[in-house]
Formats: C-alpha cells, sequence, structure tokens
C-alpha cells in the first residue's frame, strides 16, 4: 500500500512538471523550437542608386515582416507569388551594410555580401538671403538630404532636420563673424559655396511659417485607435465649426480611468519639420456644449513618445487640465511651454489622447475638435465679421445664394453677392458689409497681421476690394494678394470654397483719404469689403460668396506654398 501511495505521488509530480514544461510561451528567436528562418540567398544588383529597387532571393520570405540595410529600414514593394523574392526600394539613408531581414518569428538573417549605395548629386536653388544669429537657416534645393555637412566660414554648424528639397542648420551657440560663405559638402563629394551672405542680430519680429494641418476632419483622414476600452460614442459629425468636427462623448468622465480613443498623424510616415517654426503651438477649436471634455496631445520625437496636458496657458484660459465651453472656442498652446524643449525639429507623429482626465464619474463627458493645426506663434483671433451677423452693407445680398458649391463655409449662413458688370468695370457699387469698432490689441499682435477670410466665386467669376476707415483716414486694397493668383479680381475657385490668408500690412495700401501714417490700429476702426466689377470684363455675370473674416496673427491657410 505505501509503495501505491510513493508511486502516485511520483506520478503527481512528473505530471506537475510536464504542464509548467509545456506553458505556452510567445515567438522568439531564442525559442527552443525549430521556427522557420527567412534565408537570404543572393540579391541583386549589388549596387545601386537610392531609390531604386533592388531583389533579394531565398527561403521562406513569405514571412518576411521588415528589411534593413544596416540600420536603415527598406520598404518592401512586392514579392512574387512563389514566395523566393522580395524587392524593395533602398532607403535615402543607406550604407554600405549588409541587408537583413526579420520574420514574424522574430528570426534574423543577414546577406553574405554587403550592399553598396549610390547617391544623387545636390543642387542648391535658394541660399539663405540673411543668417540670424543663435538661429535656425535653411537651405532649399534638390536632395538636400545628401548633404553631409555645412559649414559658415570655419565654424561647423548642427543639422536640425533635412528632407529631400530642404536641410535646416543651426547656428546656437556660435559667435558668428559679420559675413561670410556656406560650404556645403555632400555625400558624393560635391563642396558647394555660397555667396557673401550677411549675419543679423536675433529679432523677436517674424515672419510666421506655413501652418500646418493636422486635421479637419472633412478631407485630412482621423485615423483613430480604440483605447482603454471605457464606454462612449463618437467619430466625425457633420455639426462642426467649419463643415465636419470630431465628437466623443460617455455618460460619465471616469477621471484618468477612462480612456476612449487616439488620433495619430504621421504625415504618411514622413512626419512634420519644425526646424523652421520660431514659436510652434498647437491651435484648433473646441466645443463642449456646457460640459467638460478632455484630451492631450503626445507627440513622438526620434523614436520616443511623451505626451503633456492642456493647460491655462499662463492664466489665458480659464479651463485648466479639461476644457469647458459654453460654444466652440480657438485655443493655441505654446508647445515648448507645455514640455517639448526640443519641438523645433523633425517630429515623427502627433496624437491627441481622449480620456476623462479631470472629468469624473459624477459628470458627463463631451467633447469636439475641428481644425487642428500647429502654427508658427499663437492664433490670437479678432472675429471681424461672420454671415451669423447683419451685413451691414448697403448693397443688395443674399445669404446662401450659391448652387453646387463644395467645401465649407462657417456656420449656418454664408453671403452671395450676384451682378453684371456694367461698360466701366471700376464703377464704385457699394459696400457687400460694413463693420465698426474693429481693433487690435497691441499685446496680442507684436508680430504681424493676417486678414483670412472664406471666399467662393462659384462658376464663374467674382472681385472685391477692402476698406478701413478711421476719422478721416481712409485706406483701400483693391489688388487682392496676387500670391493666390488673385489680380484685382480673385483667381476663379470653381466652385470650391478657398480660403485667403493675407498680410495686413497697411503701408502698402492705397490712401483714399487723409494718411496711412496717422491710422491707429489699435483704436476702433471701420471695415468694409466693396463691389467693383476688377477685372472681369463687361457684361459678365459675375457671382461672389463669402464668409468668416478674421484678424489673426498666423495664417489659417494650410494650403498656401
Amino acid at each position: 500500500m505505501q509503495v501505491k501511495n510513493y508511486i502516485k505521488i511520483l506520478y503527481g509530480i512528473v505530471l506537475v512538471t510536464l504542464l509548467i514544461g509545456c506553458t505556452e510561451e510567445e515567438f522568439s528567436k531564442n525559442y527552443d523550437i525549430n521556427l522557420p528562418v527567412s534565408e537570404i540567398i543572393d540579391f541583386n544588383p549589388k549596387t545601386a542608386l537610392v531609390g531604386e529597387e533592388i531583389t533579394i532571393y531565398g527561403e521562406n520570405l513569405e514571412f518576411v515582416t521588415s528589411v534593413f540595410i544596416g540600420n536603415a529600414s527598406a520598404a518592401i514593394v512586392s514579392q512574387d507569388e512563389g514566395k523566393e523574392s522580395i524587392v524593395i526600394r533602398v532607403p535615402r539613408s543607406a550604407e554600405v551594410a549588409n541587408i537583413m531581414v526579420a520574420n514574424k518569428y522574430k528570426r534574423e538573417n543577414s546577406s553574405n555580401e554587403v550592399f553598396t549605395p549610390q547617391y544623387p548629386d545636390v543642387t542648391i536653388t535658394q541660399w539663405p538671403s540673411e543668417i540670424e544669429s543663435g538661429g535656425m537657416l535653411n537651405i532649399i534645393g534638390e536632395n538636400m538630404d545628401m548633404v553631409q555637412s555645412v559649414r559658415f566660414e570655419n565654424l561647423q554648424l548642427v543639422r536640425a532636420a533635412a528632407t529631400e528639397t530642404a536641410a535646416t542648420y543651426s547656428t546656437a551657440g556660435l559667435v558668428l563673424p559679420q559675413s561670410g560663405t556656406l560650404t556645403v559638402l555632400t555625400r558624393t563629394g560635391q563642396s558647394l559655396t555660397s555667396p557673401v551672405i550677411s549675419v543679423v542680430e536675433p529679432t523677436d519680429i517674424y515672419t510666421p511659417q506655413q501652418t500646418i494641418l493636422l486635421w479637419d476632419f472633412e478631407t485630412t483622414p482621423a485615423t483613430a485607435e480604440g483605447w482603454g476600452g471605457s464606454p462612449y460614442t463618437g467619430g466625425v459629425v457633420d455639426n462642426g465649426f467649419f463643415g465636419k468636427a470630431y465628437e466623443i462623448k460617455s455618460d460619465a468622465g471616469n477621471g484618468w480611468d477612462g480612456a476612449y480613443i487616439k488620433l495619430t498623424n504621421d504625415n504618411n510616415g514622413n512626419g512634420f519639420n519644425l526646424s523652421t517654426f520660431t514659436n510652434p503651438h498647437i491651435t484648433f477649436l473646441v466645443n463642449t456644449n456646457g460640459k467638460r471634455g478632455y484630451m492631450n496631445p503626445a507627440i513622438t520625437i526620434g523614436g520616443s513618445e511623451s505626451d503633456n496636458h492642456f493647460t491655462g496657458q499662463g492664466g489665458e484660459y480659464s479651463d485648466n487640465y479639461l476644457f469647458s465651453t459654453e460654444g466652440w472656442e480657438w485655443r493655441s498652446y505654446d508647445l515648448e511651454a507645455m514640455g517639448w524643449s526640443n519641438i523645433k525639429g523633425q517630429v515623427d507623429k502627433i496624437d491627441l489622447w481622449f480620456r476623462g482626465g479631470n472629468v469624473d464619474s459624477s459628470q458627463p463627458f463631451e467633447i469636439m475638435i475641428d481644425q487642428v493645426m500647429i502654427t508658427d506663434g499663437p492664433l490670437s483671433p479678432t472675429l471681424i465679421w461672420d454671415a451669423e451677423a447683419p451685413a451691414g452693407g448697403d448693397l443688395p445680398i443674399s445669404f446662401n445664394g450659391g448652387t453646387n458649391l463644395t467645401g465649407y463655409y462657417q456656420g449656418e449662413r454664408y453671403v452671395t453677392y450676384r451682378y453684371t458688370v456694367g461698360s466701366d468695370s471700376w464703377a464704385w457699387l457699394g459696400n457687400i458689409m460694413s463693420v465698426d469698432n474693429v481693433s487690435l490689441d497691441p499685446s496680442r499682435y507684436n508680430n504681424v497681421v493676417y486678414l483670412n477670410f472664406l471666399v467662393n466665386t462659384g462658376d464663374t467669376e467674382g472681385y472685391a476690394g477692402f476698406q478701413i476707415l478711421q476719422g478721416d483716414d481712409k485706406l483701400a486694397n483693391q489688388a487682392l494678394d496676387s500670391s493666390y493668383g488673385d489680380n484685382y479680381k480673385f483667381a476663379p475657385t470653381n466652385s470650391k470654397w478657398e480660403w485667403r490668408s493675407m498680410l495686413f500690412d497697411i503701408s502698402t495700401w492705397d490712401v483714399w483719404g487723409g494718411s496711412a501714417a496717422n491710422f491707429n490700429l489699435t483704436q476702433p476702426f471701420n471695415f468694409s469689403v466693396f463691389a467693383r466689377g476688377g477685372n472681369i470684363d463687361s457684361g459678365v455675370n459675375a457671382q461672389l460668396h463669402m464668409d468668416y473674416f478674421i484678424f489673426t496673427s498666423v495664417p489659417l491657410d494650410t494650403t498656401k506654398e
């Protein structure tokens, strides 16, 4: 009996040991089962220009998930049906190195031979006109990512970012001479020298870089990932400030345990180059409809992701670590002040995390956002007029009078003016709209000012000019902005709504009375949009649809090059 019990006990120990030993583990390259290796037998050609394709031949290539030339990741272009070859594209950052493949079983294999990349020559089309001491400089051209080094006289500059069309270098910490030349050395051995460039002292006045659109929920995809599992409803909705918006709702915020969804934008894998930005901000419209909501940005730089809160920005906004609004509000947050000291460079991707935050389980959660952008400075919005308000002009206008118009306008209404151009196309017709008591707060507009508005010429042409009046001083802009192709009339928009963001530089405007020198934009003035035929031919049935006139310190248009 004792022997039988001993045998039972021994059997139990063996069984438990076997069960423990058979616990399933995830695939690993150190796994004791002989998992398939994707083996490189050969590749051709052995040398090729970056951007060109090479073919890898081998075994078990159907399992390959990534390919590297040295440390540079190579895009897989195709695999043949027999799974015996893979076509890859030579990455532009490739060095002389072996080719390595990794498969879904985390098994790796390298080629016996090295691949030798070839590089294109660099062509520089634009040197900087001047260099700001301690600041960044931009060199424009072709194949600029093939630049190996840049010197200013005998000083080595530090590269901040490089793309195929632009290379950005920093002069921070360097004592620069009053003038000198830039010398660029390239991968192919070129030595390119600039004309003599002057060095200027840093200034607080700057022209903002082009605004970058992250999401408008109309044309930009809202790549979303579920996160955390807390219940919510949401997605793209039609009732945004401009057309569509993104909305998240939940019955209860659930504080920091409430995690709903992430929005991600990596610019199709290209990231965002903020190296030339002076003051990068994240700017957007937000609306919580009298409730409370929360989101925060997460930014990946150099492969490292970090997140920070939207706080009150020194008291500018009354809410803190959450959002609470009665309607739509523009917001701009300084990314350096939020904690990203290295934001002025190449950014891999930008996320928005929607979670309960400071909205606890006793409160409903609601937030809508629209027009999420990276701006070179705060927006500092001053609304002049939108079509939700009376027009105030002296011409017969209508609201929402267009047909087959595409894109978005603001709110429920836009203004429509239709007219037949007479024999004197420059005859004064009157004001389409006019607004009194506009002024610009000097504490918010200490840099530059932009006049922004939405315009649509329908399926024909349209023209309007701008006039400002302050006492006896009257100034007008009739030329519009030639950088849009506008020339005393709007370039046809082909029934699509388009933004205009024009530098509001009244020193270039026509003086129609008084003196431009006497005009004080910090004091109340009248702003009006006037009608004429302009450069439109006599007899043309012209039309013009407009909406949302606003002054800002950065451009709202994200499409202008």
